[in-house]
């Protein structure tokens, strides 16, 4: 079961796995987090950069099967909406806004950022545990902390928090909402892009990721494996979009979808030739959505 006062289990997994790019072949690696293994828990993968060499090395051997499928598809999806950021950021935009930002260290790495300001929206007990780890890194943009419990806290009340911590709801903001949405009831989604609508002035960008049903429903044997995993550490996948129902739901809510591509999709483009982790099985039916505020 989740407890409620501990850091996400999911987002320690998300971070790690961004870190573990490091020792995929190049042709592979399409960021540089050098921060994510920090957030383990297991002292063995906390401990692999200190024996980069090695690992380097040997990675054949232990970076294999779903693990390594994961990784691959995390460098996918990371390097998808890191390149929105600094289109934002090279277009002017100065105000980031990441809701469930777990361990995201977008604020460290991405040097367009520099100015910016980035609000990390996510449950008080995780962000203790970031402000921890990243307290002696100097970030390119200001972070400003936002402590939200999404179970109960209505979103109808975040723009007044927002507000409060320095966000100005008539400049361009880009929200990020990845690895998120799964997660939410339909209803939950619905006051989501209500909340984002409310506090973001028109043109500006919102980039999402979601699953197809199909995966949420667990009914291929790998998305049924992932299902029972995500239920036993108390966070349950919940929610999928059909990607031709997306542009009009989207409409409906005073977005515009710009760009809808699947995870095999971003990889052919991204890695031609060279990605088989993300664009064979259930991560091809994954998707990274860029959408706009009219």
């Amino acid at each position: 079961m989740k407890e409620r006062d501990r850091p996400s289990r999911t987002a320690e997994f998300v971070a790690a796995s961004r870190g573990l790019g490091w020792f995929l072949p190049d042709a592979l690696q399409l960021v540089d987090d050098p921060y994510g293994l920090r957030f383990t828990r297991y002292r063995a993968l906390r401990e692999v950069p200190r024996a980069q060499r090695v690992a380097q090395d040997t990675s054949r051997f232990w970076l294999r099967g779903m693990i390594r499928t994961f990784v691959v598809y995390m460098q996918t999806r990371t390097r998808v909406i890191d390149d929105d950021v600094d289109a934002f950021a090279r277009g002017g935009g100065k105000q980031l806004v990441l809701w469930g930002a777990g361990f995201d260290c977008r604020a460290w790495r991405l040097a367009s950022l520099s100015g910016a300001t980035v609000f990390e929206v996510d449950h008080p007990a995780t962000q203790a545990k970031k402000r921890a780890v990243m307290g002696g890194e100097q970030p390119f943009a200001r972070v400003k902390y936002v402590p939200w419990d999404f179970e109960r806290d209505p979103v109808s009340a975040l723009p007044a928090r927002l507000a409060a911590c320095g966000h100005d709801p008539h400049a361009p903001t880009m929200t990020i909402v990845e690895g998120v949405l799964m997660y939410l009831t339909t209803e939950a989604i619905d006051a989501t892009f209500g909340c984002v609508a409310s506090y973001t002035p028109p043109g500006s960008p919102l980039a999402i990721t979601y699953m197809e049903p199909v995966l949420v429903d667990g009914t291929t044997g790998d998305a049924e494996i992932r299902r029972r995993l995500v239920r036993f550490v108390g966070e349950p996948f919940r929610s999928g979009f059909e990607p031709a129902a997306l542009p009009a739901w989207l409409e409906s809510r005073r977005f515009r979808l710009v760009r809808d591509e699947s995870g095999r999709e971003a990889t052919a483009r991204l890695m031609p030739g060279h990605g088989p982790g993300a664009t064979r099985g259930d991560y091809a039916r994954t998707h990274f959505a860029l959408t706009r505020r009219v």
